[in-house]
Parts: structure tokens; C-alpha cells; sequence
């Protein structure tokens, strides 16, 4: 019987809050919940980096590309945050299907 190691159970957890992000995101029928989402992709995408450079000499990239990654995810949500408020103030829903149908 094999043993988990620590890079395994990152990967799968990592592997696990992507496809979780992507379903959500899918699915939602709210623009916040669709940011959220989307950060949970990030979050996912971010440990699934960390988790490639616990094995190997590339520990100092994947770092590197981790700390990146977080500051534009951190940047990208709230400019999408920002924007969720004004759209709020002007049509008073969240929903995108009545946000297209309020416009035309």
C-alpha cells in the first residue's frame, strides 16, 4: 500500500477547487458569485503551481509565478468587484440575463 504524499494531496485538492470553480462559475446565476468563482480557479491554479515545485530545484520559479499569480488574481477581482457595484447602482440586479434584457 502506497502512501500519499504531500504533492499528491495538493494536486488533488488543487485539481478539485478548479473543476469546483469552473462548475460554479457555469452555472451561477449572480455576477458576485462568478468572481468568486473565479477566484477559486485562481486559488486552484496557484496550488497546483506550489505543489509542482515542492518536488524538484524549480521551487524558487514556481514560487515566483505563485506570488504573480495572486497579485494580478487580487487586481483582476477588484477591478470585477468595482465594477459589480456600479452595475448594481445602475440596473439594481446581479442577474446577467435580466442585465441583457434591461439594455436593449
Amino acid at each position: 500500500m502506497s502512501m500519499l504524499t504531500d504533492q499528491t494531496i495538493l494536486t488533488t485538492t488543487a485539481t478539485v477547487l478548479i473543476f469546483l470553480g469552473l462548475v460554479v462559475m457555469f452555472y451561477s446565476r449572480n455576477l458576485l458569485k462568478t468572481i468568486i468563482s473565479f477566484q477559486v480557479i485562481v486559488f486552484g491554479a496557484n496550488l497546483a503551481l506550489f505543489s509542482s515545485g515542492l518536488g524538484g530545484a524549480s521551487n524558487l520559479m514556481a514560487n515566483t509565478l505563485v506570488l504573480f499569480s495572486i497579485i494580478v488574481g487580487g487586481s483582476v477581482e477588484a477591478i470585477g468587484l468595482a465594477l459589480i457595484v456600479l452595475i448594481h447602482k445602475e440596473y439594481g440586479t446581479l442577474d446577467p440575463w435580466k442585465i441583457r434584457r434591461l439594455k436593449h
